[in-house]
């Protein structure tokens, strides 16, 4: 495991924030994201939009690692969401003329596949396995690191603006 303590340090002093998505709440999403491995669900439990969820993590490289993490972390219960659709299928409504006629059940697990596929690629990632070990210490961090406000003409929607210069010498793109 590499000892990336001082750049973290560092990072964790910059960690952009929003009033509207403060870390606490970042830190509950990740939370969430590390049990079920769905963005959807985990902005829908934090009260945020996933488009919110994405925009920090472009912006800010230790949310995004940890997102990582977690997406790494949640792996089974993905693998278990594989199964059962590629055994049971998913449940489709029939429309015709506006007009629910019946339903069906289709058989896809083209989309989880490709989702393991990356997520295989994940844990080929040294700073991703990394950041699973102690996944909990390092998110009580996280959500625990100081806010910096960010000002008000700075953000777009619910929070534009370019964190990326700000993260210190090494960590300022993905």
């Amino acid at each position: 495991m590499s000892d990336l303590t001082p750049i973290l340090a560092q990072a964790r002093e910059q960690l952009p924030t929003t009033k509207a998505f403060p870390r606490k709440l970042q830190a509950k999403f990740l939370q969430v994201l590390a049990q079920w491995g769905n963005v959807r669900a985990a902005a829908q439990a934090v009260g945020v939009s996933r488009s919110a969820a994405y925009r920090m993590r472009r912006h800010c490289l230790l949310f995004a690692e940890l997102w990582d993490a977690a997406l790494l972390l949640a792996r089974p219960q993905v693998e278990e969401v594989l199964a059962d659709r590629a055994l049971n299928g998913t449940q489709e409504t029939v429309f015709y003329h506006g007009e629910e006629i019946a339903t069906r059940t289709r058989y896809d697990p083209r989309l989880l596949l490709a989702h393991l596929a990356r997520l295989d690629r994940l844990e080929d990632d040294p700073r991703v396995t990394d950041a699973t070990y102690g996944f909990d210490r390092q998110l009580a961090e996280f959500a625990n690191s100081p806010e910096r406000d960010i000002v008000d003409g700075d953000l777009g929607g619910d929070f534009g603006g370019d964190f990326a210069g700000n993260l210190g010498p090494n960590l300022g793109s993905e």
